[in-house]
């Protein structure tokens, strides 16, 4: 039943703030919303007020905004198809912004109740390469090299990047030092558990209002840059499409996190999983492909740069096709997750 209630109430957040800001966006610039929809299937609740209904559905897995002109031509000035280019993409883009919006708010919440690791060395380990190459406590890390390329770092997120993205790889460390920049080559070695490190600890930072926005900020950075990451991977076949979780591994990441942990814990890990869940939904809807808002996005720039709109019709069957793949994508990682619970 608890992770019932947390799977409700994660989804239809996400999409409630996904929607309002296409709403918000919309009533802006004033293209007319016949409909603000929190789920999909039969209708359990609608009230109309001024121009708008307001409804709740059965399936709490989607939802929409009905906009006046959205995928049809029409006359009336409040219709989304005769509003300009520009107003056109507000509309669009503010639904995967709300997202952006959601996740950075949640990891202003997290932070606040977590130790805030940082890119200044806590502390070096005896026997490893860090303190072999004389790094030490207070030494702050500001790039770090790997196979011929330079990495910014900026926080303990950007270390963990380099490591995702650079497995197994010696390193160029380069620390800030009373004002001056100090380079040293650093050597994983194993440590008692066979895992590779550098030999570091990072200094825990106090939980002061700006050191808390900061690292939500980096969180989001982070977890933005990653969903990239992984869906570059995804599409060069570095991560296997099997790998990819769906509604249902959604739900049991969820159940693990209310249920095998509990208390106070266990709500921050349902917390983070939701900040995740809503900076990849802004980052996927974002994408410019058919049937997402990326994908309109794309038919709006196209008609910037043409000077006119591109057929309602040609438009309409590209959003449909695209949708059609999208469905057939769903049901494939559904059932992946499916034989992953059985498995």
């Amino acid at each position: 039943m608890l992770t019932a209630v947390w799977t409700i109430l994660i989804f239809c957040t996400l999409i409630f703030i996904h929607e309002l800001g296409h709403f918000i966006a919309a009533k802006s610039v004033g293209v007319t919303v016949h409909e603000f929809s929190i789920g999909m299937g039969p209708k359990l609740f609608s009230r109309t007020k001024g121009e708008t209904a307001y409804s709740v559905r059965l399936l709490p897995l989607g939802g929409f905004v009905r906009l006046e002109g959205e995928d049809d031509d029409s006359e009336s000035d409040g219709a989304l198809c005769n509003k300009k280019p520009w107003q056109k993409f507000v509309v669009l883009f503010a639904g995967g912004f709300m997202n952006f919006v959601l996740g950075f708010l949640v990891f202003i919440f997290l932070a606040a109740n977590t130790y805030l690791t940082s890119n200044i060395i806590g502390a070096v380990t005896d026997g490893f390469s860090m303190q072999e190459q004389g790094f030490a406590e207070g030494d702050k890390i500001v790039a770090m090299e790997a196979n011929g390329k330079s990495h910014r770092i900026s926080s303990y997120n950007d270390i963990m990047l380099f490591n995702l993205t650079n497995p197994s790889a010696d390193a160029d460390i380069t620390v800030v030092r009373n004002g001056g920049k100090i380079t040293k080559h650093v050597s994983l070695k194993a440590d008692e558990s066979g895992r590779k490190i550098y030999g570091f600890s990072p200094k825990i930072l106090p939980n002061t209002p700006l050191n808390v926005i900061k690292a939500a900020y980096d969180n989001s950075v982070y977890m933005t840059k990653m969903a990239g990451i992984s869906l570059w991977w995804l599409i060069t076949g570095k991560v296997p499409v099997t790998e990819v979780s769906g509604p249902v591994g959604i739900v049991s990441e969820i159940n693990t996190a209310v249920s095998e942990t509990g208390g106070f814990e266990g709500l921050l890990r349902a917390l983070s999983l939701a900040g995740l869940i809503s900076i990849n939904l802004g980052v996927m809807n974002l994408l410019p492909l058919p049937a997402l808002d990326g994908g309109r996005i794309v038919f709006v720039i196209a008609e910037k740069i043409l000077g006119h709109r591109v057929s309602p019709g040609k438009e309409g069957l590209v959003h449909f096709i695209g949708f059609a793949i999208l469905m057939a994508f769903m049901l494939f990682i559904t059932f992946s997750d499916i034989r992953k619970l059985f498995g």
